[in-house]
């Protein structure tokens, strides 16, 4: 599988450099070097993997990094950044991971290998839908709501409706990447935007998931263990 990948910077040197290094990991890339972020934004193109330099004139990695989760333009988003303090920003575009400025190259590899990973072997599952089945990808689904004796998985691209109880979701997905906040409700982390009193702004829904009272303190934990897990500086 040839995977698409942009780079993002100001700094051509810098930019020349990390592809250089993305070929020398693996050859089977195509790439593309942008140098600021409007012309990522408005590429036609949908990446696999972006490197993306924060600090950058006119329109800046964070704001650059929104209109990409807004379009849906990339799944895998690299800061490259020489300011650590940007990192609680990143959380709400999904950063993948940080490498501080100057790069570690030892540190990009390892970032650049598990991103692979994640793209390249990302798991499906099967829904029965109106008599026919359908495979989509877990880490499209943004959360499963129950209704009467079935249930409705809410994904990227719309709402599918399935006779599967919230039970057997639960046991499906797990605890990793999901948490039941609601007797009514299974989130997911990855697409939490914010978490409220009595509900959860999430990416990509305008409908919020309820939070009961009692599991709000365990959720918190849980989110934030989740963040530092997935969101790790390099």
């Amino acid at each position: 599988m040839k995977l698409k990948a942009a780079i993002c910077d100001d700094e051509i040197i810098i930019a020349r450099e990390i592809m250089n290094e993305l070929n020398k990991l693996c050859h089977d890339y195509s790439i593309d070097i942008y140098t600021n972020g409007n012309d990522l934004i408005h590429s036609a193109t949908h990446y696999d993997l972006i490197f993306l330099d924060i600090e950058m004139p006119e329109l800046d990695g964070m704001k650059t990094a929104e209109q990409i989760r807004a379009n849906s333009k990339g799944e895998y988003i690299i800061f490259l950044t020489s300011h650590t303090e940007f990192m609680p920003d990143a959380f709400k575009v999904k950063a993948f991971r940080f490498l501080i400025k100057p790069i570690d190259f030892e540190k990009f590899n390892e970032a650049v290998i598990q991103a692979e990973k994640e793209i390249l072997n990302d798991e499906k599952i099967s829904i029965s839908e109106k008599g026919r089945t359908r495979l989509i990808d877990i880490k499209d689904i943004i959360c499963i709501e129950a209704f009467g004796d079935g249930t409705y998985v809410h994904t990227k691209y719309e709402a599918i409706e399935n006779n599967k109880p919230l039970k057997y979701w639960k046991d499906i997905l797990g605890n990793d990447h999901f948490y039941q906040t609601h007797k009514s409700y299974i989130v997911a982390f990855r697409y939490v935007k914010c978490i409220c009193v009595s509900d959860i702004e999430m990416q990509f829904m305008t409908e919020r998931p309820l939070i009961s009272r009692r599991k709000q303190s365990e959720f918190n934990r849980a989110f934030f263990d989740y963040v530092k897990i997935n969101a790790k500086i390099l």
